[in-house]
């Protein structure tokens, strides 16, 4: 399959992602998995994961912060609203379906789970598959970052080539693949049959079994997909449509970390109590004990507390002496903490959002704010980069589910409209205070102080709970 209307064939569309993967993806997804075998491979020259020794030990810091900052973003559920620009309004004739879709979808499930993929990585990549004849809506689906390889031109997603495992064959090391290549108004599709590190040759056959065609054209004229940077810009890949890892320039510091960790064990390890004992004092093994000139003895890998050494003798004491190393445990700890602060910095958050620093008193809301001041400046710039992309795939899905399943509420021109949540949410008291304070000043609707209070209301849930507070205080 050759280049068609400027986009990159399927090959440089690999070649190009397989760059990036060996250059960009590797040493953090290695950090992010905790894989010994990939922190090994992909750790620098004399680094602690490229020296030898049998017992390392992984810190999983990466994958920590990765579920944090997606936590950070959609622990608490978006608010989306379909909106129609002609009117300058909500939609409600079309909301319900919208909800609908979202649910169907388990849409902030797969949106947690595309943030943690993001914060690893540096970007995420949503897709829209549909089937009318099997599903009644559309179906939203992940695609990591390494994965997929967005094209550019003049700063616009012009297309998105994905690359999906099928199968691989373990004997042969055969991997089937199918290449998708979405843009607006047309999606196309290639099976390929190569190996680990080849996408190989086109497999039409696997294609025609998978009942896919070569070219299908969507009823929407809009692009399916979405590409969705962590944040930017990335500082060791320097395309402009690459997003920035939240483990970028920390890999260093995470080998050091995992350094720190292991020889903390280690000391725990040989300062285990131990007995010195002379020989006799053991037990001998019951094979050995009626053959001549044997001496072995049973050893409980369980007690590891018995040591036998050969210090018998005329003239020599036979006595029990017990052996035990200190623990550097306060020079562990400091350095162990140092390291991981300054990752957490580095990655753009407070210590107080993993728990450091935390006496355990309950605080206000104005007091975390503070002392997680770092970590929520983080969290509003990637909520920047997440809601214009998801709206303008939302939008998309929506255009695709009025043509296939007949959502005649939505008009041609409507929107979906992303409201992203303040992950820090007040106590009760607070948000009454704020609320009788909106209320005394007569500076907000009743429709918006009940969405302040009950955030995780539906409209329909809003509406009615307003109406009910007008009705009883009509006198």
């Amino acid at each position: 399959m050759d280049s068609i209307n400027g986009f990159m064939s399927p090959a440089e569309a690999w070649e190009e992602l397989t760059a990036r993967r060996r250059g960009y993806y590797a040493q953090y997804a290695a950090a992010f998995s905790g894989d010994h075998g990939e922190l090994a491979r992909t750790a620098a020259p004399g680094s602690f994961w490229k020296r030898g020794g049998k017992v390392k030990l992984h810190v999983p810091a990466a994958a920590d912060i990765a579920a944090t900052g997606a936590s950070l973003l959609f622990g608490r559920e978006p608010r989306y609203a379909i909106y129609d620009e002609s009117l300058g309004d909500t939609e409600e004739g079309s909301q319900r379906r919208l909800e609908a879709v979202i649910d169907g979808n388990s849409l902030n499930r797969k949106l947690h789970e595309a943030a943690e993929c993001a914060a690893a990585a540096g970007d995420v990549f949503l897709k829209c598959r549909y089937d009318r004849e099997n599903a009644d809506m559309p179906v939203i689906d992940i695609a990591r970052g390494e994965d997929a390889l967005p094209e550019y031109r003049l700063g616009r997603l012009r297309c998105i080539h994905f690359f999906t495992v099928l199968k691989t064959d373990r004997k042969t090391g055969r991997v089937w693949r199918v290449y998708e290549r979405y843009a607006p108004g047309r999606i196309t599709t290639a099976a390929y049959r190569g190996d680990s590190g080849r996408l190989g040759e086109e497999d039409a056959d696997t294609l025609e079994a998978l009942g896919l065609t070569p070219e299908a054209a969507p009823p929407v004229d809009m692009l399916l997909a979405a590409h969705i940077a962590n944040v930017k810009p990335s500082r060791s890949w320097r395309d402009n449509d690459k997003g920035r890892s939240d483990l970028e320039g920390l890999r260093d510091l995470m080998d050091s970390l995992d350094e720190v960790y292991t020889s903390w064990m280690r000391d725990i390890r040989l300062a285990k109590s131990r007995l010195i004992v002379p020989a006799e004092f053991l037990r001998r093994n019951p094979a050995g004990m009626f053959g001549e000139n044997r001496y072995t003895y049973d050893f409980d890998e369980d007690v590891e507390t018995l040591v036998a050494l050969d210090i018998g003798g005329d003239g020599v004491e036979q006595k029990i002496t017990p052996s035990q190393f200190g623990i550097r445990a306060q020079e562990h700890a400091a350095t162990y903490e140092s390291t991981l602060r300054a990752i957490l910095s580095m990655a753009g958050y407070s210590p107080q959002t993993f728990g450091l620093d935390v006496d355990g008193s309950a605080q206000s809301g104005t007091a975390r704010r503070i002392m997680e001041k770092k970590s929520l400046a983080t969290n509003a710039k990637k909520q920047a980069y997440w809601k214009a992309p998801l709206e303008d795939f939302l939008t998309a899905v929506m255009h695709l589910d009025k043509a296939l399943y007949g959502n005649d509420a939505l008009h041609s021109d409507d929107s979906v409209r992303v409201e992203l949540r303040d992950p820090m949410t007040g106590d009760g008291a607070e948000l009454a205070g704020a609320v009788n304070l909106l209320r005394s000043a007569r500076a907000a609707s009743t429709e918006t102080m009940v969405r302040l209070l009950h955030p995780d209301w539906k409209q329909k849930q809003v509406d009615e709970e307003a109406e009910r507070i007008k009705n009883e205080t009509v006198p």
